[in-house]
């Protein structure tokens, strides 16, 4: 039983648990893959691939849930059948639809607080769980695998008669890597929209595979081993995924979020993106890190203005292309 007089003491240390056994699983497992690569290389570059392209799911009690009723939609997606919501549909049933990607490791219900302004707003909102995330099956997956599955949804929401036309969707939203996703889906899988906002994006996936060989422990000649091993299990190259060559192509809208202090991802990624992507503006915040940005007030203010802005590409006074840098209030 928990101590009445000690708020959350057994949570605080089921949390300290939890993180122990994490510690304790990453030095074993970095232990391991460094005596694999000394007996059973080839086998040991293949094992560290797999661990790179399996997410982890978050637990859902303890998440925030949109308030919103919603439409469960099932979606034809590349590892089955890929779980998504509507939202907004019965509040506002012909408003225009927005679709919402998650990040690594998330899920739709990351979005929550901000479906919830939407729908008010007069929105309808899309939001999937990608391939191997949330509610969505799936173990292994990559940033193909993802912009597949954001394709699927798209073709669905067209099915249905959710949308239609040559720019199906209002606007497009994307957090982290699954703004990488979206952007590929984008440039390659024709995923069409007037206008898209991406959180800080990744634009080249050797970031976060370089971060795991770094935690590994592994060296060099190790770690172009994974690499290798993880480009044959995604199908492509990793230097295919780069994306400022694909978005010099782009003719839409954008807006780019980035805050200064993201530990995950580093602004210059965002920085190259709004440079090659035409018509893009980038907006330098602070004191939000990387995860924040999705649930921040004061940014969903933003991505409002921005989608309901009859001149997106200059909103809140920052040219296309152009840095703005400032403080998450003064994008009110």
């Amino acid at each position: 039983m928990p101590d009445p007089t000690i708020p959350n003491s057994t949570p605080s240390r089921r949390k300290n648990s939890t993180n122990v056994r994490l510690i304790i699983s990453g030095l074993l497992i970095r232990g391991l893959i460094r005596a694999g690569f000394r007996l059973v290389p080839g086998l040991t570059a293949g094992y560290a691939a797999r661990l790179f392209l399996t997410p982890q799911r978050r637990p859902a009690p303890g998440r925030s849930r949109s308030v919103s009723r919603e439409t469960p939609l099932a979606v034809d997606g590349p590892l089955g059948p890929q779980a998504a919501w509507l939202y907004g549909r019965h509040e506002n049933p012909a408003g225009p639809v927005i679709l919402l990607v998650h990040g690594w490791e998330d899920d739709h219900l990351s979005w929550a607080p901000f479906i919830d302004r939407a729908v008010a707003a007069g929105y309808r909102v899309l939001a999937p769980d990608l391939p191997a995330h949330g509610r969505s099956p799936g173990r292994q997956t990559g940033i193909p695998v993802l912009a597949a599955g954001i394709a699927a949804t798209t073709r669905e929401a067209a099915r249905l008669g959710l949308v239609g036309g040559a720019v199906p969707f209002h606007a497009v939203i994307a957090h982290s890597l699954g703004g990488t996703a979206t952007l590929l889906a984008a440039a390659e899988l024709g995923l069409a929209a007037r206008r898209i906002a991406i959180l800080a994006a990744p634009n080249h996936p050797r970031l976060f595979a370089a971060a795991m060989m770094t935690m590994l422990g592994l060296g060099k000649a190790q770690t172009e081993a994974v690499f290798r091993a993880i480009e044959r299990r995604v199908g492509r190259s990793m230097d295919s995924l780069y994306l400022p060559p694909l978005l010099r192509r782009f003719g839409m809208p954008g807006l780019i979020l980035h805050s200064r202090d993201d530990r995950v991802v580093p602004l210059a990624h965002s920085r190259e993106n709004a440079a090659a992507w035409p018509g893009a503006g980038l907006r330098i915040l602070d004191g939000l890190g990387h995860r924040r940005l999705v649930s921040d007030p004061q940014v969903h203010a933003t991505l409002l203005h921005f989608i309901g802005s009859d001149a997106p590409a200059d909103s809140f006074g920052a040219e296309a292309g152009a840095e703005a840098g400032a403080q998450t209030n003064a994008a009110a």
